[in-house]
């Protein structure tokens, strides 16, 4: 099955032909020398044996412009002067700043520690305490140790014989008034003959009594005369009023027992807890905020006694009952939220976040559901990350912090206002009347590090303008530094420091001069080297893996080979594809031999995370026309904006070489052939051109030579990207056809610092099996591609006639007279003398059209 493939963006590539270094004598371009095609490493450029010999690299490698940027914002310490590291993922930003940022926290006191606890007066409003870093923690341990030392004294308090006596006194002398004032009422009632009697449940009221003392019946009753019924009557509503009264004052008294009661309760209460107060009011008496909570917390123990004497009401706290703070059987009221602590001995704090909420960046509150309460107090306010990097560090990715909804907002609020405030967002996004917990706010002061690539900080830019308010540094990170001697020593301590922190095997100098090669390779440049840290650590790991296969003690040059292998053949798969079909027949490809308008163009496929080089064969057909090039990718919306761009520019080329004095009748069209995805980049524009000098001039290309390279209207070569891959790739189709060689390459000369083959293609090189050319101008592809000159225009604007261009010029200029013989014939009309034939007529008149 064929798959697509796309025409990389950057460059291209062409093979040579069998008597090639007959052309090579002919062609003004010479072979590049095996020199120019790798940059190795001097082993003298490497002072040591294996990199236990190195002292680990831990600054920022090869990013200078990056280290003074975090340097100065981290000293700066005015508002605003936050960091956005900028960036391809995978340099090691983040890992490079936090080492930076650790080593400054390392040398500032840590920040303080916060606390929540209630407010008495206002429980929906929790007060935030501040104390020194580490001794929140201590705070909470003192005060579960206070609850529990209070409890134990105020119980023991109550348990006391004095505390039972005086109760008992307090019990009698409510119980002696109301007996006093009972019997008194009741003596003069049954002077008067009514009886007082306790009616259950109205309470006490008055009977008629008879002789004998006791309550008279209800017949006795009706049997008396009506005179002595209606005394009776009076008695008892007149003792009935007088009963009202004694009860009020007996209700009195009992209030005012129940104040005493009340009254002895705190005072043994107070006398039982005040010692253990004052041991908490002594050690902390330097936090005045505290002491005022400690004066509320005494009030409200005094207050709710009843939370220390009554386990069983304690129990029924709903929050105390879910909570996991609920230690020792606290009530959630007295405990002692502890959201926020620092180690002394470690420094300011660095934070990484990486699930940048807006819960948890901004904190918030939890809520506790219990036999279908919802419930919450302060025991379940939960710090975010701002809380626990408040005074010292944050670093966040750009990229999920914009992904979580009101994240972005919510930094930028804290950032602004300079305060940690909890904001429910279900009270933002929804219209719920849920009431919560309104915090107080804790001043906020730390520098906060964003993290992300170019893009994100570019779109950010664009549609946020207050981001260069709150992020006004901007750390900017290389994907390559200059490779000199002492850079490539540099990293050398880089790779020690690397393989001492993975504890993996040391690596030898071999080992290290190819990871050095690599890193030029990754650059795509001789004169650079990567600093794509991650690429390099997967690299590593898995070298160390065959070394430990070998049992070596070392990892060695073959372990690093064994890894990029295994690193080939794990992507090589949609690769072999490609392959196979060049095998099969399926996708053409000729390595040999010459043919006309057709040109082995050079491309990268690049999907997901494959990429690698193959030959595309170019065809171009010219006939008469009147200068259209049509480019058949773009008439059908597979051609990018690039490539059609390409199309152009040598259609301008060709109209200035060869139509600067009149129209050119020609028209050609240029195709990728078998090319069924999208086709992009202006790399093939020199081998496109090249195609149509051939169908033009009808002159042979030779097969054996793939060709890349962009051009500009004034026939310069211009350099492309992808290089290595391209030759690898065309060298590669070209082994599995077993052609015998030479094959060749023309790349642009700009592109010459940009190779850093793999050693297969040396040694075909080495052995002359392979050549590679670099060009600057058009004529020495040509000349490269058709074994001709080029040729170069006389005064009179003529080429020589054995040139390619002269060839072209005399094509063109047959398909202009024809255009001329056809202006002539409308002229003389059917009156001529020259019999034109019919079918000759309707084929020009079609040309016209």
């Amino acid at each position: 099955m064929w798959l697509p493939m796309p025409l990389e963006r950057i460059p291209c590539r062409l093979p040579a032909g069998n008597d090639f270094y007959q052309d090579v004598a002919m062609a003004t371009a010479k072979p590049l020398a095996l020199s120019q095609l790798y940059k190795a490493c001097k082993a003298s450029d490497f002072p040591f044996r294996t990199t236990k010999d190195c002292k680990p690299f831990n600054d920022f490698l090869g990013q200078e412009r990056a280290k003074e940027a975090v340097a100065m914002a981290v000293a700066l310490p005015h508002d605003g002067y936050n960091i956005f590291a900028v960036g391809t993922s995978g340099l090691g930003k983040r890992t490079m700043i936090k080492r930076l940022l650790t080593e400054v926290a390392g040398k500032r006191s840590a920040p303080s520690d916060w606390c929540y606890v209630n407010n008495f007066a206002e429980p929906r409003y929790p007060i935030a305490l501040q104390f020194p870093a580490g001794m929140g923690p201590e705070i909470k341990r003192d005060m579960a140790k206070l609850w529990r030392d209070m409890s134990m004294a105020v119980v023991s308090a109550f348990d006391s014989e004095q505390y039972f006596e005086r109760m008992e006194t307090l019990k009698g002398e409510l119980t002696r008034a109301q007996q006093e004032a009972l019997s008194s009422l009741a003596g003069e009632g049954e002077k008067k003959g009514v009886k007082l009697v306790l009616r259950t449940p109205g309470g006490y009221g008055f009977s008629p009594m008879n002789d004998q003392g006791e309550v008279m019946s209800v017949d006795a009753f009706n049997q008396l005369a009506k005179k002595e019924q209606e005394r009776l009557k009076r008695v008892m509503g007149d003792m009935e009023t007088r009963l009202r009264k004694v009860a009020r004052g007996l209700n009195q008294a009992e209030e005012q027992n129940r104040d005493k009661v009340r009254q002895l309760n705190d005072e043994v209460t107070s006398r039982a807890i005040t010692p253990h107060l004052d041991k908490v009011r002594s050690k902390y008496k330097a936090h005045p905020k505290f002491l005022e909570y400690i004066a509320a917390y005494d009030k409200d123990v005094i207050d709710n006694v009843d939370l220390i004497l009554n386990t069983q009401e304690a129990q029924q706290d709903v929050v105390a009952t879910v909570s996991t703070e609920n230690v020792n059987s606290i009530p959630s009221r007295y405990q002692v939220n502890v959201v926020v602590t620092n180690d002394p001995t470690l420094g300011a704090p660095v934070v990484f976040e990486d699930l940048p909420t807006h819960y948890n960046l901004m904190g918030h509150v939890e809520q506790v559901t219990y036999m279908g309460t919802v419930a919450t107090d302060f025991t379940l306010i939960r710090a975010g990350a701002l809380h626990r990097a408040n005074g010292g560090y944050l670093m966040l990715e750009a990229e999920q912090v914009l992904e979580q909804p009101y994240a972005w907002q919510g930094l930028k609020r804290a950032l602004r206002s300079k305060s940690l405030k909890l904001s429910s967002l279900e009270q933002m996004l929804t219209l719920t009347g849920t009431i919560s917990l309104e915090p107080d706010g804790i001043p906020f002061n730390l520098k906060v590090v964003l993290l992300g690539d170019r893009e994100t900080f570019y779109l950010l830019q664009q549609f946020d303008p207050e981001l260069g308010e709150f992020f006004k540094m901007r750390a900017d990170f290389e994907n390559v530094m200059p490779r000199t001697v002492a850079s490539e020593l540099k990293y050398a301590h880089f790779l020690a420091d690397f393989v001492q922190k993975e504890e993996l095997l040391p690596l030898d100098k071999g080992a290290v001069m190819r990871l050095v090669e690599e890193a030029s390779r990754d650059a795509e440049d001789q004169e650079k080297l990567s600093l794509h840290a991650a690429s390099v650590g997967d690299l590593l790991r898995e070298a160390n893996y065959w070394a430990q296969q070998d049992k070596a003690k070392l990892i060695r040059n073959t372990h690093i080979q064994a890894a990029l292998d295994g690193q080939d053949r794990r992507h090589e798969r949609l690769r072999n594809l490609y392959m196979e079909e060049i095998a099969k027949g399926t996708q053409l490809f000729t390595g040999e031999g010459e043919m006309v308008g057709q040109v082995n163009g050079l491309t990268v496929v690049q999907y997901a995370d494959a990429e690698f080089g193959m030959p595309s064969r170019i065809s171009v057909t010219a006939h008469f026309g009147h200068g259209e090039i049509t480019d058949i990718e773009r008439e059908i919306d597979l051609g990018g904006a690039i490539h059609s761009k390409g199309v152009l520019i040598l259609s301008s080329y060709l109209k200035t070489l060869f139509g600067a004095e009149r129209a050119l009748r020609f028209a050609a069209n240029i195709a990728f052939e078998q090319s069924y995805g999208g086709v992009d980049g202006d790399s093939a524009s020199l081998g496109e051109l090249c195609g149509l000098l051939s169908a033009i001039a009808k002159l042979p290309v030779r097969q054996h030579i793939a060709i890349t390279g962009s051009m500009n209207q004034f026939g310069e070569v211009q350099p492309i990207g992808g290089v290595n891959e391209k030759i690898e790739g065309f060298y590669a189709a070209c082994r599995l056809k077993n052609l015998k060689g030479p094959q060749a390459v023309i790349i642009p000369v700009q592109n010459v610092r940009h190779l850093m083959l793999r050693e297969e293609v040396l040694a075909a090189v080495k052995s002359k099996q392979f050549v590679i050319y670099a060009v600057s101008r058009v004529e020495e592809a040509v000349e490269l591609l058709m074994g001709m000159p080029a040729g170069k225009a006389d005064k009179d604007g003529m080429f020589p006639e054995n040139s390619v261009f002269g060839k072209v010029a005399a094509r063109m200029a047959v398909w202009h007279q024809a255009e001329k013989d056809d202006e002539e014939d409308d002229e003389k009309g059917t009156d001529s003398k020259v019999i034109v034939p019919l079918a000759q007529k309707q084929a020009r008149a079609t040309r016209r059209r």
